[in-house]
């Protein structure tokens, strides 16, 4: 019935289809009048004369350029508006009779000398703004990002779920890949997230079916951010600083010189996002006829941290720009627990042994690490035939991840433990080559090479607490020394034109894939050598009234990573081990979309129809391994399929009230080849996101977000429902450059998280609750041209605490 429903939603969106669509009537291309680099943000309106509401609008592609198509005969005025930027006004456009076409030209947007102090913006940004293969966040349309982290702006997005532990997931699967301003990011997924202020971020594009311009790797696509950057002459910049009441705190600055051909910044951070939570789980597993019953409680806490310095130079000549970026810092993760641990063995109904501990871990995770960027971009003309190239660097040293997990008895005396040290060192390297040749007004060649590759080499030590001699000892035959390397080798090919109200891109990308695992552990030696195809396809068509239709394809690769296959057994606390799989084999993903969007004057309504087919999913499976413990270890556990809708709405209710509704629905099966929880699971999986903007007064705004996450399956398991109210209040002053914000989480203090494994051989359901009240207050103070953001931290489903257990 779901599968039916999908399909008539489909027929009914592409059934615009038959009506006749005219040929575009105005267009124009954008520019920034200092620097004549393209501006693809803009809000573009056009006026009937004599009417104070805008007839037709939209959005300017990436090289700048706009159409506006289904224009009736008569008198208009053109007007293109952009926040830090004087509006421009183009009166006396006039259309006579249907053939008559009006090219612009190039439009010149002049940056505000004075800031955003002088300049009074009624309507807010778009949240969501869809392009023909991606979709852009836009950072300042959220009330309550700043002093987050891109995470924070994410929220509001269809299909994106943060787990108790606060990882991220999109469309069920935390396969994503995350880049900075299109360079790949010195950590991964979450934590690469959490680690860049939203103060920093102008928008987020999401590229769920990437073309082949970009990597393959990320089952549900590539997440990038694109940060702030300073094109005015002169001096100017921003500093952010939060705190909350379970201790959540940074400082953030950024500053930038402008002047004519060369431009720099300097920036840095300093952030602990810590979260708190009650940690309660009962636990059974049955190993031959001996079934252990575990009960343990308590706080958990973890602390994601970055320490960085970052500064950048770029200097353009007529024709050719260089930039150089250098970053160095200290990141990563922190985890411990404080629980109750209680503890029952039982055979054939008798029960023959039973302990009640303290049970303390902590968990370490770190890397000091430097990277570099050059790059150059080449513009033979403009009219788009340009070269471009760059090349990247990063080395991560002083890398570790630390485990230790201990039980007490209740006089507070050791009786159990262990260490473990996994040293590290890596080294990140990437190169690419662009050429775009455009060999029409509308037509362009793309093509390109890209080097990439990944060292990682160290050990892995563990030691264990000996009761009788009371020390702890080394485990000769845990330990392991390790070698990895990846290396990809990349070509594509992209073709681009545009006729009439018809868009098109399609392209092929050739990788070739060298990996290579050692292990001290014999036999787990492995070699890969492979070369494999992924084509993309992107289609966009505009109907009359301003109704567009977008159609997408694209095939993605999931390849493993080193701590998939790690043939060695880590443990992440006392009754918790994980294994990797070193013949683990990569994933595949075809994805579809079809996406329908219309703009009616000052309000946006979308809808995305999406299915994701998956071969060879890569997942942890949890299995008994020794009384009281459980081992996570790697596996292909079969395909999965999502298909599903994601529904948006942007609508400005009154001059002072803006509302944005999102959810999404998508019904999730896993053909499981692991008859651990059913050899089928399905599940219809649901979010309601609902964001309420209000002007109080004329610096003060208001947001009240209501957030509903449905219940969701796994391969063993499935986790529940839960909803949370999320309150902030802005004040501006000093005209707009000092802001503060005092946020308030999980209002009703409803967020309750569930996960539940039920197999033959295990059970385990553990709940978080997520520490009460959060409140977080954030000042920002920018000066010069750095807008203030109309947005301040908008709180992420991360509230919880310790799921992986």
């Amino acid at each position: 019935m779901k599968k039916c429903f999908y399909l008539l939603l489909t027929l009914l969106c592409v059934n615009y289809s038959v009506m006749a669509a005219p040929g575009f009537r105005i267009k124009g291309k954008i520019v920034d009048a200092n620097n004549n680099q393209p501006i693809d943000f803009a809000d573009v309106f056009l006026f009937r004369e004599g009417e104070v509401n805008p007839a037709y609008q939209t959005l300017p592609e990436a090289d700048g350029s706009f159409r506006i198509a289904d224009v009736k005969d008569g008198k208009y005025h053109l007007l293109v508006r952009l926040v830090g930027y004087d509006l421009y006004n183009r009166p006396n456009i006039e259309l006579k009779s249907s053939s008559d076409m009006m090219d612009l030209g190039v439009i010149s947007m002049k940056p505000l000398e004075v800031g955003l102090a002088e300049v009074e913006v009624v309507a807010q940004k778009k949240q969501v703004i869809y392009k023909l293969d991606k979709k852009v966040i836009e950072a300042s349309s959220n009330l309550l990002a700043g002093g987050g982290s891109a995470v924070d702006i994410l929220e509001n997005t269809p299909s994106i779920r943060v787990d108790a532990e606060g990882e991220v997931s999109f469309r069920g699967s935390s396969g994503f890949t995350v880049y900075i301003d299109g360079k790949p990011s010195v950590f991964s997924g979450t934590q690469a997230l959490e680690q860049i202020p939203a103060g920093h971020i102008e928008n987020i594009e999401i590229i769920t079916t990437p073309s082949a311009r970009h990597d393959t790797g990320g089952d549900v696509g590539i997440i990038n951010i694109v940060t702030k950057k300073h094109v005015q002459d002169g001096f100017s910049g921003m500093v952010n600083l939060t705190g909350s009441t379970v201790l959540s705190r940074g400082v953030d600055f950024l500053l930038s010189q402008q002047n004519k051909a060369s431009r720099w910044y300097f920036g840095g951070v300093w952030s602990e996002r810590l979260r708190k939570s009650d940690f309660d789980q009962e636990k059974t597993t049955i190993i031959s006829d001996t079934a252990t019953t575990s009960h343990s409680n308590g706080p958990r806490k973890s602390n994601n941290f970055n320490y960085s310095l970052k500064a950048g130079w770029m200097y353009s000549l007529p024709q050719t720009t260089f930039n150089v970026d250098l970053e160095g810092g200290y990141g990563g993760r922190t985890r411990n627990g404080d629980l109750d641990y209680r503890e029952k063995r039982s055979a054939d109904g008798t029960t023959f042994g039973e302990g009640d501990y303290y049970s303390r871990d902590d968990y370490d995770i770190h890397e000091t690490y430097f990277l570099g960027t050059v790059g150059f971009d080449h513009k033979f003309n403009d009219k788009g035939h340009q070269l471009t190239g760059s090349f990247y660097l990063k080395y991560g040293g002083n890398a570790l991840e630390y485990f230790q997990s201990d039980l007490f008895n209740k006089n507070n005396e050791r009786e159990k433990g262990h260490r473990a040290w996994e040293d590290e060192h890596r080294w990140t390297v990437r190169g690419n080559l662009d050429y775009i040749y455009p060999y029409s007004k509308t037509g362009r060649i793309e093509g390109g090479y890209q080097y990439f590759s990944y060292l990682e080499d160290g050990d892995y030590t563990m030691h264990f607490w000996d009761p009788v001699k009371q020390e702890f000892y080394n485990r000769d035959d845990i330990y392991n020394t390790f070698y990895f390397q990846h290396g990809i080798n990349s070509i594509y090919g992209i073709v681009a034109d545009s006729y009439k109200s018809f868009d098109f891109q399609a392209g092929v990308r050739g990788e070739h894939t060298h990996r290579v695992l050692r292990s001290s552990i014999p036999g787990k030696d492995r070699t890969y050598n492979k070369f494999e195809f992924f084509p993309s396809v992107h289609l966009g068509y505009t109907f009359p009234k301003e109704h567009k239709l977008l159609a997408s394809y694209s095939r993605r690769i999931t390849r493993p990573e080193l701590f998939f296959m790690e043939p060695y057994i880590t443990y992440r606390d006392f009754y918790s081990a994980e294994i990797g799989n070193p013949d683990i084999r990569s994933e595949y993903i075809n994805s579809f979309e079809l996406n329908y969007k219309k703009n009616i004057g000052e309000h946006t309504v979308s809808a995305t129809v999406f299915h994701r087919s998956r071969k060879d999913k890569i997942e942890r499976l949890r299995v008994p391994y020794e009384a009281g413990v459980t081992l996570d270890s790697m596996a292909n556990v079969g395909h999965d399929y999502s298909t599903g809708i994601e529904l948006s709405g942007q609508v400005q209710l009154t001059r002072w009230w803006n509302v944005n509704l999102n959810g999404s629905l998508y019904h999730y099966k896993v053909k499981n080849q692991y008859k651990t929880g059913g050899e089928n699971e399905t599940s219809t999986n649901y979010d309601i996101m609902w964001n309420n903007s209000f002007d109080v007064l004329k610096y003060t705004r208001v947001q009240v977000d209501g957030n509903f996450v449905g219940p969701s399956v796994t391969t063993q398991g499935r986790t529940d429902a839960f909803w949370y109210v999320n309150l902030a209040v802005r004040q501006q002053l000093m005209k707009r450059k000092l802001s503060a914000t005092l946020a308030f989480r999980d209002v009703f203090n409803s967020a309750r998280y569930v996960s539940k494994i039920i197999t033959s051989d295990l059970q385990s359901i553990t709940r978080i609750r997520p520490s009460y009240p959060l409140i977080t207050l954030t000042v920002s103070y920018t000066f010069n041209n750095f807008k203030v953001k109309s947005s301040q931290k908008k709180e992420d489903h991360d509230l919880f605490e310790g799921t992986n257990h």
